[in-house]
């Protein structure tokens, strides 16, 4: 049910310190784990899942089992969810209430969910309000005796607002096992963020042609910034390369990572968990 497809540790034995931050990164297909301190990732853990969960308690209690990180950690831990019932909303049309609504008529009606919801950047008139299952909740209250959740959107979107060096039309995708993350910004603005499925390397490229094409924009007045699972020389990158020719990969910078990672993955891999301490 969780499979531990990738690792990475000190070669000495795992010691945490109280400059370290462990952070979950939960989806729907994976759970990455990742130590890391002001400068650089410490060590690393990634977990793919079935894709048939019918009880989030017994995926809990796999990865803890298997994981070298959680059992030695026992700070506050930063807790990521990456799951798609999630909608950014002006923050002057925000109320508890009203968010509901919002996350209803978007995604239906749910009593399996719990609403939350996330403050953006103080300089972004913005909230993200988004739904995560109560099953998942409950572990992570059993499982981890203090952690400090938020969504992925919001550090995406942090990120992206805090930027000085914005194109006048940026596409930046986030690519997962079987999913991806789409953000789209015209002029600094927002326009779009959304996750999609990701069945075959044609996927990618249709979906965000449609992004473009609802915005009245094309792959040449485009700027694609790519990170994840994307591998330089599989069908994916070459699907991408024949349709987007301003693209570039999100790189965090050799130093930031250690070097076993870098022997056997491209840096860009790394780029949607680091999480440095600021």
């Amino acid at each position: 049910m969780a499979r531990k497809t990738m690792a990475f540790y000190p070669p000495t034995p795992v010691v945490i310190t109280p400059e370290h931050q462990l952070r979950v990164e939960i989806g729907p297909l994976y759970v990455a784990c990742s130590i890391t301190d002001k400068q650089s990732i410490y060590a690393f853990e990634f977990f793919e899942l079935d894709n048939d969960i019918n009880d989030w308690s017994d995926v809990f209690f796999e990865i803890k089992s298997n994981s070298v990180l959680l059992d030695k950690y026992s700070g506050n831990i930063d807790l990521c969810y990456n799951f798609r019932e999630a909608l950014i909303i002006p923050a002057e049309k925000m109320n508890s209430a009203a968010a509901a609504d919002f996350l209803s008529l978007v995604y239906g009606e749910s009593q399996r969910h719990e609403q939350k919801t996330d403050k953006l950047a103080d300089s972004i008139a913005m909230v993200n309000s988004y739904r995560i299952k109560k099953t998942i909740l409950d572990q992570a209250v059993r499982h981890f005796h203090l952690f400090q959740g938020h969504h992925i959107y919001t550090k995406i979107l942090n990120r992206l607002f805090a930027r000085q060096d914005m194109p006048e039309a940026l596409l930046q995708v986030q690519v997962y096992p079987q999913s991806f993350i789409a953000v789209l910004m015209i002029n600094g603005q927002l326009h779009l963020i959304q996750s999609y499925n990701l069945e075959n390397a044609t996927d990618l490229c249709f979906y965000a042609l449609s992004i473009l094409r609802e915005h009245n924009l094309t792959p040449e007045r485009t700027s694609l910034e790519m990170s994840g699972f994307i591998e330089p020389h599989g069908e994916l990158h070459q699907q991408i390369q024949q349709v987007f020719p301003n693209r570039s990969f999100i790189n965090p910078g050799e130093s930031v990572l250690m070097p076993e990672m870098l022997e056997s993955h491209h840096p860009h891999y790394f780029t949607p968990f680091f999480n440095p301490i600021v």
